[in-house]
């Protein structure tokens, strides 16, 4: 009778460890986190503002986190490729998206995506935002916005503009502009921003808008002049080029911004460390000097921020298409 007793007490005993195990595993197997390489999956292909400041970011975490972050690109479908594919990775904190605007654009603009921003993935925190500049082909009579302004207006669908596809950030806030001044082009989409530089540069179309870093080679060269900058701070790098804002287009505000994403369910605490990590990356000298380069400047700060910012650009970017006439596919 005593055995049976005992046994009975050693299985009860035996199930309340394995229950009292099961309860804390979940926190205990992030306790050491990271303990193998992350994933830093960018929904662009090499070379463009995303990849580059992805590999930087990437760099220096890995310095920080003594782990090896790999970036992987995975293009298309102006990143939302990639997005399906983090939402749904394992929500371990091991592979995460490096995130352009057209995370905050998709919303707006498909009716069935792989990946809802707000349900599917988890914010992490910002990066970077790149303001974008217009820039015309060297021989279009204009110099400035007004310039600009006053030709366009002079021909009503009269001149082209390209951008690297319907649906994204250049082609949106080149229809904001236009729509804001009352002024009318015809919108040619590229595969991509070199095509559409190149066809600026080329007089196949007469403007764009474009990032800063991109163009400015070309702006250096004589080959594009540069109109506007999109940003209310400017940029660094062209700082005689004026501002929306300073010509007195209000409530536009262009910038590619950028920041990083897990997949929705990843543990509080891994989101916490991650954007700790992210947030002192983003001081590095050499994130900031890449950051000078491109003509952006850093917008890190928290999870909860970068959230909150992310669900306004998706409701910003909804009433505009809506007002340009853009139908979602």
């Amino acid at each position: 009778m005593a055995s049976k007793t005992l046994v009975r007490l050693r299985t009860r005993l035996c199930t309340h460890v394995a229950l009292a195990l099961t309860l804390i595993a979940p926190g205990a197997a992030f306790a050491k986190w990271p303990e193998r390489p992350l994933q830093l999956v960018v929904g662009f292909a090499p070379g463009g503002p995303n990849d580059i400041m992805a590999r930087v970011l990437a760099e220096q975490l890995s310095a920080q986190l003594a782990q090896p972050v790999i970036v992987d690109n995975r293009p298309g479908a102006n990143g939302n490729i990639a997005a399906g594919y983090v939402a749904n990775a394992a929500p371990d904190g091991y592979t995460l998206l490096y995130n352009s605007s057209s995370l905050g654009l998709s919303p707006a603009l498909y009716r069935n995506l792989p990946a809802d921003p707000l349900r599917d993935l988890a914010p992490v925190n910002g990066t970077a935002t790149l303001p974008l500049v217009m820039v015309v082909n060297k021989d279009f009579p204009a110099s400035n916005f007004e310039e600009w302004v006053a030709q366009v207006k002079a021909r009503p669908g009269g001149f082209n503009y390209g951008s690297p596809g319907i649906g994204n950030l250049a082609h949106i806030g080149m229809e904001m502009i236009l729509k804001d001044r009352g002024l009318e082009a015809v919108h040619v989409p590229y595969k991509g921003s070199s095509e559409a530089r190149s066809a600026v540069v080329a007089g196949m179309v007469q403007f764009q808008l474009d990032s800063v870093n991109s163009a400015l080679g070309l702006i250096e060269a004589g080959s594009l002049k540069p109109i506007v900058i999109t940003a209310q701070n400017g940029s660094e790098v062209l700082p005689e080029v004026g501002t929306l804002q300073a010509s007195g287009v209000e409530g536009i505000e262009l910038s590619g911004w950028q920041g990083v994403m897990a997949p929705a369910r990843t543990p509080p605490d891994v989101i916490a460390k991650l954007s700790e990590e992210i947030a002192l990356a983003m001081k590095s000298p050499k994130i900031v000097e890449a950051l000078e380069v491109q003509g952006g400047y850093s917008i890190a700060s928290t999870a909860q921020e970068y959230g909150e910012f992310l669900a306004q650009q998706i409701e910003l970017f909804k009433t505009t298409v809506q007002d340009i006439g853009l139908e979602p596919n």
